[in-house]
């Protein structure tokens, strides 16, 4: 064992442990995987193959005395593998839902994507759009917009490759599990303080409005479910290699 493992066993065994699932799904290369990879603070790859099956990591949050433990899953896009997810689904708190803004036909697919979540599980589902930083946008930010007023969800626009808006999303829809957000009713001072934390710079930026709803209209109630199992995953072994992610 390590000393961070050590350090970890310690840091559980003397804090309140609470255990949430977030999943994202979506078409295969809209950058779910660098997505993640920026949430867990590595630094952008441009050299990724589409998941195989579906990954699993771990990330610790720190909020007044408890250690809430981030179950993130990354599933695979392919169809192939698209009998994986309900599995992975179910008892998840948070769903995001990831369209590339460069490819038309990712963006088209997402309600095929949310119906498809809604059949399995009473959940948060958020709608992210990836690679912002790209010329060839074919997806316009308005698009999304009216797409997240329809199904009557949060929306957000990001970049995995520069991490422009990643920790201001992850953030924002985190606080509102109820772990976090029934200690401080005020988001915004709860933002904040779960930025600064767990130790992100810029703690300002992470508190604008960036997120977009149903066009300003009251947002429906949301089930979020506390979940501490863990499930066996299909591994993903393969050598990375370029997907413009």
């Amino acid at each position: 064992m390590t000393e961070q493992d050590s350090n970890e066993d310690s840091m559980e065994n003397s804090m309140s442990v609470t255990r949430h699932k977030i999943i994202f799904v979506g078409d295969a290369g809209v950058g779910k995987t660098t997505i993640i990879s920026r949430i867990m603070d590595n630094p952008f790859s441009e050299n990724y193959e589409p998941s195989i099956g579906v990954d699993f990591m771990s990330k610790n949050l720190k909020y007044k005395g408890q250690n809430v433990k981030l179950q993130i899953w990354d599933t695979a896009g392919q169809e192939k593998y698209k009998g994986l997810i309900p599995s992975y689904v179910r008892n998840s708190s948070i769903v995001f839902v990831v369209y590339d803004v460069s490819v038309k036909t990712s963006f088209d697919n997402i309600p095929k994507w949310i119906n498809f979540i809604k059949t399995i599980e009473n959940t948060t589902l958020i709608l992210c759009g990836n690679k912002i930083d790209l010329s060839n946008r074919e997806v316009k930010k308005e698009e999304g917009e009216a797409l997240a007023q329809k199904e009557g969800i949060e929306f957000f626009e990001v970049s995995a490759k520069t991490d422009e808006n990643i920790k201001n999303m992850f953030y924002n829809v985190v606080a509102e599990l109820p772990t976090f957000s029934e200690n401080n009713p005020n988001k915004e001072n709860l933002i904040k303080e779960l930025m600064q934390e767990n130790g992100v710079e810029n703690v300002a930026e992470g508190i604008k409005p960036h997120a977009e709803g149903a066009g300003g209209q009251q947002e429906p109630e949301k089930k979020l479910n506390v979940n501490g199992e863990q499930k066996q995953v299909v591994p993903n072994n393969a050598k990375k290699k370029q997907c413009g992610c």
